[in-house]
């Protein structure tokens, strides 16, 4: 190895050193770590909410007695489908937030004063024996250059990938997911609202007076309960669009993003220690 490239790769792991002892790529990879984990568990209740209410809106009943006979109706069935979708979006956001549970510990793990002090030794270690044997014509053995490698892989991936993930958050994934959990919250007080109260009109001897308002306030009902139906219909459209987008999110956030960055840091890896064979000359 030349000289110079020698004086750069020793630069390269004193600033690998001092980033590892200060710690402020943990600090901000647990920060930002947090900020995903309260998302999640923030979305896991809009849905568990949102669970609970069409569950009540659907036991709800509401009773008329058209033509003196007894009726119940309960419009709340109209919402079973996305019930269904709103209990798997539940599973998803469990599912999600245990994944972040995971890089959380790995953060942990990777800047646990132990791991980070030896790896730190190493690193001082092996630049010095590079220093020392600048001049030698045997080179060291390829495992400490691949060694080296591997613990700076190790060290840095979890709050690098945290510190990533962030930011392609904040760059293309916060304004759809703030829009859709406000959204889901504006259908669970849609539903709250419409969801009427379980009531039957006693049986009693009634007037001609009574009768025809009887008639009256049935017909009135029935508009009622269509607009609650048709009110049931867009709550589910609004539903059904904002839980597939949060879905979406969380997916890209805790799955799929990860897998890539991990896939990248392998293949960079492999790459680095493939090239670090040159380094066994020095």
């Amino acid at each position: 190895m030349k000289k110079i490239n020698l004086w750069i790769y020793i630069l390269g792991l004193l600033l690998a050193s001092l980033l590892a002892g200060s710690k402020a790529l943990d600090h901000f990879g647990e920060e930002y770590t947090d900020q995903a984990l309260k998302r999640a568990l923030i979305s896991f209740a809009v849905s568990r909410t949102l669970n609970g209410l069409i569950s009540v809106a659907q036991e709800a009943e509401v009773a008329m007695q058209p033509a003196g006979l007894g009726v119940n109706l309960s419009p709340g069935e109209i919402l079973d489908p996305i019930n269904d979708l709103v209990e798997r979006f539940s599973m998803v956001m469990l599912i999600a937030a245990s994944a972040i549970g995971v890089q959380k510990l790995l953060l942990s793990i990777s800047a646990w004063d132990a791991f980070n002090y030896l790896v730190i030794g190493f690193w001082l270690i092996y630049g010095i024996v590079l220093i020392v044997r600048r001049n030698s014509a045997k080179g060291l053995h390829p495992l400490w250059h691949k060694t080296v490698i591997f613990l700076v892989l190790v060290r840095f991936a979890t709050p690098a990938m945290a510190l990533a993930n962030e930011g392609l958050y904040n760059l293309f994934l916060a304004p759809n997911y703030q829009e859709a959990t406000q959204e889901l919250e504006g259908v669970s007080q849609t539903i709250e609202r419409n969801t009427p109260e379980e009531g039957v009109v006693p049986q009693q001897e009634k007037s001609a007076y009574q009768g025809a308002k009887e008639w009256f306030d049935n017909a009135i009902s029935q508009l009622d309960i269509e607009k609650q139906v048709q009110t049931y219909q867009q709550a589910a459209e609004r539903a059904s669009k904002n839980v597939i987008e949060l879905i979406t999110v969380f997916i890209v956030q805790t799955i799929l993003f990860p897998v890539f960055f991990l896939w990248l840091i392998y293949r960079s890896g492999r790459g680095l220690m493939r090239s670090s064979q040159a380094t066994s000359n020095v």
